[in-house]
């Protein structure tokens, strides 16, 4: 690992490791913690773990929870402030020879690209899990869950269906926008699209990089959030509204997919 790159993080580093195309990095950032504007001099992947924080961007800020991905481009301007829990990333720097080849294959490297994916969020637990065995196969593996991730973060949602399944699967995915407070089965869904429920399964887990039962959590903790944003009602009310069982179910979903209680998300943004 080049002399500098630990630094260039500003956080706690907890591990470190170089493999043949990349240098990673597990990262730790102390609630509140502010990182004012800054370049990094190597292109380089973001993915929360836990917690949460804003990237700032000269046009424009974006609110990075847990599964947040984020390409860098090198020598790109960016702040990040870390919110109350502060946060754990895992961040792969490309090395300078590996992005000029896969730029010469014509894969954009030149902006950054955002996505939130509970997908990278779990590839990035088990890279983690890597960084401290150093035998060759773990570092094979190492080597590949990066390229996964680093493939996720360029294309995103580019994963091929087969012929004719875009359109159920839109309706799927409008059904649960549409449903995701109510007990929903995967019997009834796959019923409602004429598909048999293990087609369904497969079939959304490739498409939406999730299972169904982890898209209709993230759509009830973003339900949640924004109540407790936008409303004084009582937690459990809330958590009644959006499709929890009571106030604890929503404690440990949301402390599980966003690091942070909804007590705790409420003081974050200023509101009691």
């Amino acid at each position: 690992m080049h002399t500098g790159l630990t630094e260039e993080f500003r956080g706690e580093i907890l591990q470190t490791r170089r493999l043949a195309n990349f240098s990673v990095v597990a990262i730790s950032y102390a609630p509140n913690q502010v990182l004012p504007p800054h370049r990094h001099e190597h292109a380089h992947l973001s993915i929360s773990i836990r917690g949460a924080y804003l990237e700032q961007c000269p046009m424009s800020t974006w609110e990075c929870t847990t599964g947040g991905t984020i390409f860098h481009a090198p020598g790109e301007s960016h702040g990040n402030r870390f919110l109350e829990t502060g946060a754990h990333l895992l961040a792969l720097e490309l090395h300078p020879e590996f992005l000029s080849r896969i730029a010469e294959q014509g894969i954009a490297t030149d902006r950054q690209f955002r996505l939130t994916s509970v997908y990278c969020m779990r590839l990035a637990v088990r890279l983690e899990g890597m960084l401290k065995l150093s035998d060759p196969l773990s570092a094979m593996s190492a080597e590949g869950l990066c390229l996964e991730l680093l493939s996720e973060a360029l294309q995103p949602g580019s994963g091929r269906l087969e012929e004719g399944s875009c359109d159920w699967l839109l309706r799927v995915h409008e059904i649960l926008h549409d449903r995701y407070r109510e007990h929903l089965s995967l019997a009834d869904l796959a019923g409602q699209v004429q598909v048999h429920p293990v087609h369904l399964a497969r079939a959304f887990r490739k498409r939406y990089r999730c299972r169904i039962g982890d898209f209709i959590r993230k759509l009830r903790v973003e339900a949640a959030c924004r109540e407790l944003l936008q409303s004084n009602a009582p937690i459990a009310e809330i958590a009644a509204r959006t499709g929890f069982t009571d106030q604890s179910h929503l404690t440990r979903i949301m402390k599980r997919n966003a690091g942070v209680s909804p007590a705790e998300f409420r003081r974050s943004r200023g509101r009691t």
